[in-house]
């Protein structure tokens, strides 16, 4: 209840930065709990904390801009200006929680540490049982990475076939974690909280190895595509909470579920328009097209700021 009652939904939806805050406490928060009391099975519980615990806020959220976009005229703001708080809202809160993954990543002990106080004792447990889950697929992630070491060879004609190999392969990936978001976002509400949450956690456990590796340029080569695909979580997860609570709700306003469906549709669009764009620029990177992926960034990143500063 005091997690909870941190930031109302109109202070959210006032100041989206709010829930940097609100994802790093919660994240580091659910970490500390789950460390000492259910570190069993620590990897995945944490995420479900923090699910249960941003759940209320973001579903208040939700029915606040689902009424607000009911009641405005038709006419009176664009797809954009309706939807561009709820998108700062999830971008904002799914930072903190990569923030505050990384910053636990980092703070927990690499080997077991033994704490005593007075005659009890207890051994903490380490990096590896905390995010023992997180980094079994980023594991998985670097092994797929590396079976394709080697099977090109450097000439323009069959880097554009491993271009395509690998946006082939990311696009699919990708698509299948928007449907599942959207799925859940329209038939749990908090289901694309969770899934969000455990994308950023792999993340933020990523981040964290990178620091400590002393590789900080590893980070940095994540923004280019990671914003993209993120951005298309969103924008996803969004179309589903949208028309979940129109539908769920007994009493509409004229054209309510007409405007609602279009803007869901208009979301869904964009957001898979945004994880081409996310695809094509790892790709990009991984096939050596470094100079095609960082123009498809570069156009990103521009549409994406022409489209926030319109909303301003």
């Amino acid at each position: 209840m005091v997690l909870e009652s941190l930031i109302s939904e109109a202070q959210a939806m006032r100041k989206p930065q709010l829930m940097l805050f609100l994802g790093f406490v919660f994240s580091c928060v659910s970490m500390l709990v789950v460390y000492f009391f259910f570190r069993e099975s620590a990897s995945f519980l944490a995420i479900a904390f923090i699910t249960i615990a941003s759940a209320p806020i973001v579903h208040a959220i939700f029915i606040r801009e689902e009424e607000r976009e009911a009641r405005a005229p038709i006419m009176s703001e664009t797809f954009l200006e309706r939807n561009m708080e709820l998108i700062s809202v999830y971008a904002f809160f799914t930072l903190g929680v990569i923030l505050g993954y990384a910053f636990m990543y980092v703070l927990t002990p690499a080997e077991p540490i033994k704490l005593c106080v007075e005659n009890v004792c207890t051994i903490l447990p380490t990096r590896a049982k905390l995010f023992a889950e997180q980094e079994e697929t980023l594991a998985y992630i670097s092994k797929i990475a590396q079976g394709t070491t080697g099977k090109f060879v450097a000439n323009e004609q069959v880097n554009m076939g491993e271009f395509f190999y690998w946006f082939d392969i990311i696009l699919i990936n990708n698509t299948s974690v928007l449907t599942v978001a959207v799925l859940f976002s329209f038939l749990f509400g908090a289901g694309a909280i969770f899934l969000i949450s455990w994308n950023a956690s792999i993340v933020g456990v990523w981040i964290g190895k990178s620091i400590l590796a002393s590789n900080h340029f590893k980070f940095f080569g994540l923004i280019p595509h990671g914003i993209p695909e993120f951005m298309g979580y969103f924008l996803g997860a969004i179309a589903g909470g949208l028309i979940s609570i129109a539908l769920s709700k007994k009493r509409h306003f004229t054209y309510e579920i007409e405007r609602i469906a279009t803007d869901s549709f208009l979301l869904l669009v964009a957001a898979f328009i945004s994880l081409v764009f996310g695809a094509a620029i790892e790709a990009g990177f991984k096939s050596g097209m470094n100079s095609l992926a960082l123009a498809l960034s570069v156009l990103y990143i521009v549409a994406l700021g022409v489209a926030i500063v319109k909303v301003k």
